[in-house]
């Protein structure tokens, strides 16, 4: 028997930040899913016209009624898009184009009911689309 025991806490210390870290990656996973479904139900409810924010016909409130709809779906993505990557890079699987594409498509169904709303989301969804394609590239 040895006199001195093997120090092993050097290695119980990176194993016990490993995953505590992954611990906080899956919170976060949950997290910004949870949000992206918050959002989702929001937008739907807004997009529809089940609740409508401003019913005054004031070309103003109608401006502020559109930026609110397309900022919702934006964020939605965005969450959407987070929450699904972080899950990927947990389980080590790369993000698919295949699911960029559904997220994108989902968000475009969410304002087909107005013009302006579907138009600004198709504009601000190709400058995420863009600039996460360019990020990456670097």
């Amino acid at each position: 028997m040895s006199k001195f025991k093997k120090n092993n806490s050097i290695s119980n210390k990176s194993n016990n930040e490993s995953k505590v870290k992954e611990k906080f990656a899956f919170k976060t996973v949950v997290l910004t899913a949870i949000l992206s479904g918050v959002l989702l139900i929001i937008s739907i409810l807004f997009n529809t016209q089940i609740i409508t924010i401003f019913m005054v016909k004031n070309t103003i409130w109608n401006y502020f009624d559109i930026i609110i709809k397309v900022f919702v779906i934006l964020f939605f993505f965005l969450f959407s898009l987070i929450s699904i990557g972080n899950y990927k890079e947990l389980s080590g699987k790369p993000l698919d184009f295949k699911i960029i594409i559904l997220l994108f498509v989902l968000s475009l169904i969410q304002a087909y009911r107005n013009s302006w709303v579907f138009g600004f989301t198709f504009l601000g969804l190709i400058v995420i689309v863009a600039y996460l394609y360019f990020v990456q590239d670097n």
